[in-house]
């Protein structure tokens, strides 16, 4: 620590840690010298943070206690990330320090910690970093296709909805962390995105909100980047509370949700400002391939622009295209939302194909299944939900049109007067000056709530009629409606409708039985639409886009189940995986026609323990192309921080490390939305070994509870996520059996365990939660 200026960051509760850390420091200067905290600012008259900022800037570098998490010090290791310096992370290990809380949140995983136990350890870690290089990151260009990067909230709020409506309203394109899509966000991922990005925009929530603590420190850790590399940033938030005063300044509040209106509207021309002046500024040389290699986004919105350059145009995709299933059925993470934005600008190309496309947020449903159809007779609701999906597609046909075509009509006389027509329909109408599905869906099912519970708000069950039913839920003359946006589209050869995300949201293995009536519900409307269409010679089909946990129940459900067939998106077949990765890699400037084997071993070397390292990665992928990717990208990532030229066999175990971190947490947190009491069972799993009994298992879950349904369910949802499987003894080798393997079908794996009755089946836990688990082999 020679000749190095240092600065230590911390928070001021607890003081027992706090007093700690001052002892060590105090102790350390007195040693080698250069060494402060911001106990030691003399700010009158200033924010403390405005010292920290600078001590920051002129410090070789930070230190950082992380015992407990907080704003503050994210804030400070963020910023001094961004301003390139080498920051240390330690710990208390004697004040029981937040490691399940860190793990989770994920973002400082990639620079790792020390522990200390008093202050004189903390002295001599600190008097022994000799190595002040800080982590490596490649250079970005600015992605001008996408300039905008949000930071978005878990529960999608009435205020984090309209910060993306008026995004989307500007027609600046945006990528964005969604926490229901991604569990946790690396350093790296946020210094690229932050980087790759004009403007970035942080949602910051209220401490009486739901995951208000993971929200707001990983807004405070990308604030703090932002700040770093001096990247415009605009941070949202709810109210006065729960931003330190020395950030407020920082911060943009706000009381109604239509108050961020004023901070978002002037973003547009500062971004087209922006592109247009650093357009043409060229990129200094990358220093090798791994570090410029881009393979592309976890979430298909966020690489909508480049997914065509290398997208697997399998034989669903085609079935999609060509005869428009009525259902696309895949897990999370298996490629829908891939399949419908490729679809989706596959149809756009031919202009005789018109294209309602609608991806609503999961949170408008809610709020309709709660005021409206829990209060309605089990007789009425399914009628109910029809009327309300057949009136919002219907609008949504409407607005399409009236979007899409504002100056085609005006040279084309056929289309001239039904454009008119249906333009004097619905401009009277409140939702037509939102841009958003999701907001004008939120919008018009708030009206009719509120006209419900005006006449029927008793709280009692309401047995209506189905003039009734219509006639809260009708503003518009609808079969007025129908009769002209039919007249008009049969100017057209073909109409399609492209739905996704009814089910984003909704708990894994706990979805109500309501909820499968608002998808059925959703189908009905679809045939009834395609029906009238029918009748007048147009060529029309729908395609709706469901998890295969839903899809399940609605069969079951459903008495004719042979009219609810889907293709399925599931990857059972290793050999496409390797396509998947194929394509990304080539896609960065190699020859198109190289084969997997050569381009994979230009990015990673070729064995793990012995196995073929893509073999090694693909099987620990739970066969999901979104798990694969996060997993090489996370190996990319503590290479390129290593300054390895190829992702090296020690970068792949450090990478499954994190990535058996997140899924864990995935499955904890799919398991609290059906039993809170088990969201923790995993870690009741720590230590065990790879394979275990159906007895076994039990008497672990037993922990939480001991009846006998809950024990069952909680197995159930193990074996859906792939975390658990069936073992059967072969002659040579034990074979295992994980839900991938029956083409997900729960009900086949849970036969093949003996119906979990026989205590003394071998179940086997698959080897992506190995790391998690502390499991050796």
């Amino acid at each position: 620590m020679a000749n190095s200026n240092v600065f230590v960051v911390f928070p001021a509760k607890p003081t027992q840690i706090k007093d700690t850390i001052v002892k060590a420091v105090s102790y350390a200067k007195s040693q080698q010298g250069g060494i402060s905290t911001w106990c030691n600012l003399d700010v009158p008259g200033r924010f403390i943070v405005d010292g920290v900022i600078d001590e920051i800037n002129s410090c070789n570098f930070l230190v950082a206690d992380i015992t407990r998490l907080n704003f503050n010090v994210l804030f400070e290791i963020g910023y001094a990330i961004g301003r390139q310096k080498r920051v240390v992370l330690v710990l208390d290990e004697s004040y029981n320090p937040d490691k399940k809380e860190i793990t989770s949140l994920g973002i400082l995983d990639t620079i790792g910690h020390k522990p200390y136990q008093n202050s004189g350890e903390l002295s001599s870690l600190i008097l022994a970093i000799k190595d002040t290089k800080p982590l490596h990151f490649p250079e970005f260009q600015i992605d001008s296709g996408a300039p905008i990067y949000i930071i978005d909230t878990l529960y999608k709020t009435d205020a984090s909805v309209r910060i993306i409506s008026k995004i989307k309203k500007s027609r600046l394109r945006f990528r964005s962390f969604d926490p229901k899509e991604q569990s946790r966000l690396s350093t790296l991922d946020a210094y690229r995105n932050i980087a790759q990005s004009v403007y970035v925009i942080i949602s910051l929530i209220s401490s009486n909100q739901t995951d208000w603590r993971f929200n707001n420190f990983r807004g405070a850790f990308v604030a703090g980047i932002c700040y770093g590399i001096e990247k415009d940033v605009l941070i949202f938030q709810e109210g006065d509370e729960p931003v330190p005063l020395d950030y407020r300044d920082f911060v943009c509040t706000y009381k109604h949700p239509d108050d961020v209106d004023k901070y978002i509207n002037p973003l547009g021309p500062k971004v087209v400002d922006a592109l247009q002046s650093i357009s043409g500024v060229p990129l200094s040389k990358k220093e090798g391939f791994l570090e410029s290699l881009d393979m592309g986004a976890p979430a298909a919105e966020n690489e909508v622009l480049n997914l065509q350059r290398y997208y697997m145009k399998t034989d669903e995709y085609n079935q999609v295209i060509r005869v428009g299933a009525r259902l696309v059925v895949g897990r999370k993470g298996s490629g829908k939302t891939a399949l419908f934005f490729q679809a989706r600008d596959k149809l756009r190309r031919d202009r005789q194909v018109f294209v309602l496309d609608l991806k609503p947020e999961g949170h408008q449903l809610k709020r309709f299944k709660h005021l409206v159809l829990n209060l309605l007779s089990e007789a009425v609701r399914e009628h109910t939900a029809t009327a309300f999906w057949e009136y919002v597609l219907y609008l949504e046909l409407c607005y399409k049109i009236l979007d899409k075509d504002r100056q085609v009509h005006m040279n084309n006389y056929e289309l001239y007067e039904p454009y008119q027509q249906l333009k004097a329909l619905y401009s009277s109408d409140i939702f037509i000056e939102e841009a958003d599905f999701s907001e004008r869906m939120l919008k018009l099912i708030s009206r009719i709530s509120e006209r419900f519970l005006e006449r029927y708000g008793d709280g009692k069950e309401q047995y209506l009629t189905a003039g009734e039913v219509t006639n809260f839920i009708y503003q518009h003359d609808v079969p007025k409606l129908r009769k002209l946006i039919i007249e008009y589209l049969q100017h057209k050869e073909r109409v399609v409708i492209l739905f996704d995300n009814i089910d984003k949201g909704w708990p894994t293995r706990g979805i109500e039985p309501i909820d499968i009536l608002l998808v059925r519900a959703l189908l009905d409307a679809t045939r009834k639409i395609e029906r009238e269409f029918h009748k007048k010679g147009i060529d029309f089909n729908a395609t709706v886009f469901l998890r295969s946990d839903v899809y399940e129940l609605l069969l079951e459900e459903t008495p004719d189940r042979g009219k609810e067939s889907g293709i399925s998106l599931n990857w059972i077949d290793p050999d496409l995986l390797r396509e998947f990765l194929r394509r990304r890699i080539v896609y960065n400037d190699l020859d198109p026609t190289t084969k997997f084997d050569s381009a994979w071993h230009q990015v990673c070397v070729s064995h793990v323990h012995g196995e073929d390292s893509a073999d090694f990665l693909i099987g620990r992928s739970l066969m999901r192309p979104r798990n694969l990717l996060n997993l090489v990208n996370h190996c990319k990532s503590i290479a390129v921080n290593l300054q390895h030229p190829r992702i090296q066999e020690e970068d792949i175990l450090k990478a499954l490390e994190v990535y058996s971190a997140d899924i864990s947490r995935e499955i904890g947190l799919e398991i609290r939305d059906v039993f809170p009491e088990a969201e923790d069972i995993l870690y009741y799993l720590i230590g065990v070994s790879g394979s275990l009994t159906v007895a076994e298992i039990k008497e672990y879950i037993n922990q939480l509870s001991t009846t006998p349904d809950f024990i069952e369910h909680v197995i159930e949802i193990l074996l859906w996520f792939g975390f658990l499987g069936v073992v059967f003894p072969c002659d040579q080798f034990v074979d295992e059996r994980y839900i991938y393997h029956v083409h997900y079908d729960l009900k086949k794996l849970k036969i093949m365990a003996q119906n979990l009755s026989d205590d003394k089946t071998k179940l086997c836990i698959h080897k992506a939660f190995w790391s998690f688990l502390g499991i050796q082999g």
